[in-house]
């Protein structure tokens, strides 16, 4: 049964979304009144293309909207820690604001909590999809969460959805440790996270309708680079 009386806190980081970030926050608000007490953290890096200011507009007509304005662009796995540092609610989900992560898909999420310290949204198990991708992407995601499990060990799915719910008592212990690099930071948490009982629940993926994906291939150079730091420190106990 879902915990109604717990509060959400949401954290979605932005860089140039600003099509898109007032489409999330109406679609989270949707998907989550009544029942749900919430808050949106927005997390940007000092957008180019004025992300901040229509935060700052939605802000002003719902407290429940918040903006936290970095310098630079310091980069999503950041933005979300720093997010979670300013988290308020007893649940912490993370999100992209690209609407890749449908809003729809967060009661299930937050529902998994009920008997889990972590649930990952996964496309990878029985009901998850991906949509309006091409084979290659499709090739290229499910290929790189077969070598996280590979390397660094963990019998997830999906390594890389990048859309997580956690319960805070468990994430206060944990984000000290945390030091995100690049887009992975949900393969950290979960590398990092020890016995934490965790569970992913099938989300359906849909790319972005706005905007250019932030994905690169130095990124995903960087994601090989973390799977074996992360096998390192898990063997070592570091």
């Amino acid at each position: 049964m879902p915990e109604v009386d717990k509060k959400v806190s949401i954290v979605v980081p932005t860089y140039n979304e600003r099509d898109n970030v007032q489409i999330l926050c109406e679609g989270i608000r949707e998907a989550l009144e009544p029942r749900w007490d919430y808050e949106i953290i927005v997390v940007d890096d000092n957008s180019p293309d004025g992300t901040h200011e229509i935060v700052r507009q939605l802000g002003a007509e719902d407290s429940r909207i918040k903006l936290l304005q970095r310098i630079g662009k310091l980069g999503l796995g950041s933005a979300v820690t720093a997010g979670f540092a300013q988290a308020s609610g007893d649940y912490w989900v993370m999100m992209d604001a690209d609407l890749s992560h449908r809003p729809e898909d967060l009661p299930n999420l937050l529902n998994t909590l009920s008997n889990a310290d972590i649930a990952v949204g996964s496309r990878y198990v029985q009901g998850g999809r991906v949509v309006n991708w091409p084979l290659w992407r499709r090739v290229v995601s499910r290929g790189a969460s077969a070598l996280g499990r590979l390397i660094v060990g963990l019998p997830i799915c999906d390594l890389t959805s990048g859309f997580g719910a956690f319960r805070r008592s468990h994430m206060e212990a944990l984000l000290p440790k945390l030091s995100p690099k690049g887009f992975k930071l949900l393969l950290e948490i979960l590398a990092k996270s020890g016995d934490a009982l965790v569970k992913e629940t099938p989300i359906t993926f849909v790319d972005r309708r706005h905007g250019r994906s932030k994905a690169s291939a130095g990124e995903a150079l960087l994601f090989l680079r973390l799977c074996f730091e992360l096998r390192a420190q898990r063997r070592t106990g570091a």
